[in-house]
């Protein structure tokens, strides 16, 4: 109830102030009657003051008729004289009292003072009596008391009136204006406001000219805002006919975007994702409108945003397509592949296409583990050893690393008697014996035949590695069951390389291996050395 009265009581200042009209007929009135309150108070103290300055000089000059008559009356000390000459003077309302004195002598006093004292404006008038025979002699003095409450208000009451006289003139002035200026400048302006305000776009309709402007500024202006009006009508026109090509090519473009099988998007500097397809919408979890949730493709690739920083920079620098792989890990789903290409666009902007390359990825990665592993046990064989050696000793960092090579003794034997199928069962049960003794960073390989390497990663200390290796030769010590009753009884001989540094390379240390798997086997087998 209270935001409606509000609203009521604004309505009335609202149409006020929106009406040019009203607005500047108010304006004038205003200006006009503050002007007028300012030229009437200063009339009014002006006049008075001038009708006090009048009224003073009345009563010099009625002073001066009497001066001459009150000289005498002074000279012969005459009181009843004086009186005479007082009482004349009293007869003018503007005298209040009069007082004439012989010498130090009042002689006579009369009219009244009680409500009538002199103030700064208006002074006791006094006047020297000069003596008759000598113009040189004073012979008494002449003082009269002006009658400021009379002289007051006969001023006050001139003062109205003038500034009545100029108010009447004021407002006729201000009438004239206001008539002039609202219907030879104001309601034609309203005019073509209204007749804007109703025109029909599109419609071929004009503003009509006001009648009596055909020649002036407002009929000028109406003829400009007609030539405006055409001029519009014909932007218009074109202007939807490209709007109706560009929605068919929008139309066209958005089909190949949301059914393409690939991603497409826009990229800016920052990283930042503008827009996107629905199939890069289903492979990144994005939103589907392409427009809100995640959007930060550098967020998205997480550890490789450096990556995809570089490829930017790259495309903006060179303003030429470029393109990588990244690989983004989801929970249950694995490892997606993507292959990004960008493309730069005018603003420092890129256009992206996204391509999922996760089964091609798959496949050479399944091709080079199977070139890496060995068929019967599952391990690395020598060239993965080799790959992933080098790859261990290049990531030497403050720690170390010990490579074994294990020789198993007594395998030919099982070959010779039991068979080169319980031979395969021994190595392959060596290979998870090897696996289950080791740890999880750990490397185990079979370079072939009876032969397997072992390295072990990020040690602290050779303890580690003297313990891993005790514990290795325990292990498969131990007899192997074959099933069918048949047990095959083997051992390990272990040569055992320890380096701290990235400069060592992998055939050093295989050889320095070599070396200290044959000095255990010399020592009695089923051991291990440590290479010097």
């Amino acid at each position: 109830m209270i935001t409606e009265d509000r609203q009521a009581d604004a309505g009335p200042i609202r149409k006020v102030s929106s009406s040019v009209v009203r607005r500047t007929t108010l304006l004038i009135l205003f200006f006009a009657g503050l002007v007028g309150i300012m030229v009437a108070m200063g009339s009014t103290v002006l006049v008075a003051r001038e009708e006090r300055q009048r009224l003073q000089q009345n009563l010099v000059e009625l002073m001066q008729t009497v001066e001459r008559t009150a000289s005498i009356a002074a000279f012969a000390r005459d009181e009843q004289l004086a009186s005479e000459v007082a009482q004349g003077l009293l007869r003018n309302r503007a005298v209040a009292r009069v007082v004439i004195r012989e010498g130090g002598r009042t002689l006579v006093e009369h009219g009244h003072d009680a409500e009538q004292r002199p103030n700064r404006v208006l002074p006791v008038l006094t006047r020297p009596l000069m003596s008759p025979f000598s113009p040189k002699e004073q012979v008494g003095e002449l003082e009269v008391w002006p009658a400021i409450a009379k002289i007051e208000q006969d001023a006050g009451a001139y003062s109205r009136f003038i500034a009545i006289i100029l108010a009447l003139q004021l407002v006729s002035v201000v009438a004239s204006v206001a008539w002039v200026v609202l219907n030879v400048v104001t309601r034609p302006v309203k005019k073509l406001s209204d007749e804007l305000h109703h025109l029909r776009i599109g419609s071929g309709e004009l503003i009509p000219l006001p009648a009596g402007h055909g020649h002036d500024e407002i009929g000028r202006l109406t003829g400009d805002i007609n030539a405006l009006i055409a001029r519009m009508e014909g932007m218009l026109g074109a202007e939807r006919e490209l709007r109706a090509e560009r929605e068919e090519s929008e139309r066209k473009f958005r089909l190949i975007f949301e059914s393409a099988e690939t991603g497409i998007f826009t990229l800016d500097s920052s990283g930042q994702l503008h827009d996107w397809n629905p199939w890069m919408a289903r492979r990144l979890g994005l939103a589907p409108d392409g427009r809100s949730g995640p959007r930060s493709l550098r967020d998205i690739l997480g550890d490789q945003a450096s990556r995809l920083d570089a490829l930017m920079v790259r495309v903006l620098a060179d303003q030429r397509p470029a393109g990588a792989d990244f690989a983004l890990t989801r929970r249950g789903t694995g490892t997606l592949w993507l292959q990004l290409v960008l493309n730069p666009l005018p603003g420092n902007l890129m256009q992206g296409i996204v391509n999922d390359v996760t089964e091609q990825k798959q496949a050479e990665a399944h091709a080079i583990a199977m070139a890496e592993r060995d068929a019967l046990t599952g391990l690395l064989n020598r060239r993965g050893i080799e790959h992933r050696l080098g790859d261990a000793l290049r990531a030497l960092d403050g720690q170390s690393l010990a490579l074994m090579l294990l020789d198993l003794d007594g395998f030919k034997q099982v070959n010779d008697t039991l068979g080169h199928e319980a031979g395969d069962r021994v190595l392959a049960t060596v290979a998870r014996q090897l696996e289950s003794v080791v740890r999880r960073t750990d490397l185990v390989a079979r370079p072939g035949g009876d032969e397997f390497v072992v390295v072990l990663q990020s040690l602290e200390t050779v303890d580690t590695a003297r313990f891993i290796a005790a514990k290795i030769v325990s292990t498969l010590s131990r007899p192997i069951d074959l099933g069918d009753g048949q047990r095959a009884q083997i051992g390990a001989s272990i040569g055992i390389a320890y380096t701290e540094s990235r400069q060592d390379s992998g055939d050093a240390l295989m050889r320095r291996a070599d070396e200290a798997m044959y000095e255990a086997k010399r020592a009695g087998k089923s051991q291990y050395r440590f290479a010097s």
